[in-house]
């Protein structure tokens, strides 16, 4: 548990540090810069960091405790995306936000059994 908790510290920073360069990502590939926080007239950075630290952490979440947590790590990694998808829902409603948080959720999935199939650690731990 100490270590899970660990691993929900490391999220939010990571989410942190790098959701200005992924909210450029985000704007300019996913909504084409005419989604999101970006409709709204907040300075360049704030908009970016608002638009990508919900879909990393959803990324990074079920990739970090998948490939490093200990114990119920999926369970972790849903109940900590909770307020995420609430703040997502809540501000981006109707556009389609449940398929992009969605795609990012499984995509951490996939990226937290391609590391372990990398690092031929075994699969049916992640199970645990």
């Amino acid at each position: 548990m100490k270590r899970n908790i660990l691993l929900l510290i490391l999220l939010i920073i990571l989410s942190a540090l790098l959701a200005i360069p992924f909210g450029r990502l985000v704007i300019s590939h996913l909504f084409n810069t005419s989604g999101g926080f970006a409709t709204f007239s907040l300075p360049s950075d704030l908009g970016n960091f608002l638009n990508g630290m919900p879909y990393l952490y959803l990324l990074l979440s079920p990739f970090l405790f998948g490939t490093f947590g200990k114990g119920k790590k999926w369970i972790w990694s849903i109940v900590s995306t909770i307020p995420i998808l609430y703040f997502l829902f809540y501000i981006e409603s109707g556009k389609l936000i449940w398929f992009w948080s969605l795609i990012f959720f499984v995509s951490g999935i996939i990226l937290a059994f391609i590391f372990q199939k990398l690092f031929k650690r075994n699969p049916a731990q992640s199970l645990n």
